[in-house]
């Protein structure tokens, strides 16, 4: 398994990143917390409790932006994709940490989108040690910046840290076809 972390700027052609950037503010994102089941809630208290902070659109498959994140996860990452479920996110700051792993997805693509370029807007990798999770990689956050990583990483937004501002960004949950290398 790669458990490698790959970061593209510049992910997405300026043209194409500015309009998307201008459609991404416009649209009208609804809270995570509510499409999580009541098992779902029973079963991880603490996983959904903070899904209250995060605000999403979910994207269809055929749209340009997700056929564009395939074609270019293939140019910059060589990986192909087999399955993708892409979402807008909207979150904001002052929430704790949520360190966690994607489980239903082999990869994840992160592409920042609209925010200010903060360290603590960004996305911080954990390293599990015994019980806990330390905090070993923090890539801040800067727009048109692509994030591949393993979806077994634990991982977190950073805007838990203090000096940082609501941001949006697309998070493609992925799995890769046979052919990666």
């Amino acid at each position: 398994m790669k458990s490698n972390i790959y970061i593209q700027d510049n992910f997405f052609e300026d043209n194409f990143f500015k309009k998307l950037q201008e459609e991404v503010v416009r649209l009208e994102f609804k809270s995570r917390y509510k499409y999580i089941s009541e098992t779902q809630k029973e079963q991880s208290p603490l996983q959904t409790k903070y899904q209250r902070t995060y605000h999403h659109v979910q994207l269809p498959l055929d749209s340009p932006v997700v056929e564009q994140t395939i074609y270019n996860i293939k140019e910059f990452f060589n990986y192909s994709i087999s399955n993708i479920e892409s979402n807008f996110l909207l979150s904001f700051p002052n929430t704790p940490p949520f360190p966690h792993q994607d489980a239903l997805c082999t990869h994840n693509c992160l592409i920042y989108l609209v925010g200010d370029s903060l360290t603590n807007n960004g996305t911080g990798f954990f390293e599990k040690q015994g019980e806990d999770l330390n905090l070993h990689t923090h890539i801040g956050f800067k727009q048109n910046r692509a994030i591949f990583f393993d979806s077994k990483l634990w991982h977190s937004h950073l805007q838990f840290g203090g000096n940082a501002t609501p941001r949006y960004v697309m998070a493609n949950f992925i799995d890769v076809g046979l052919d990666e290398k």
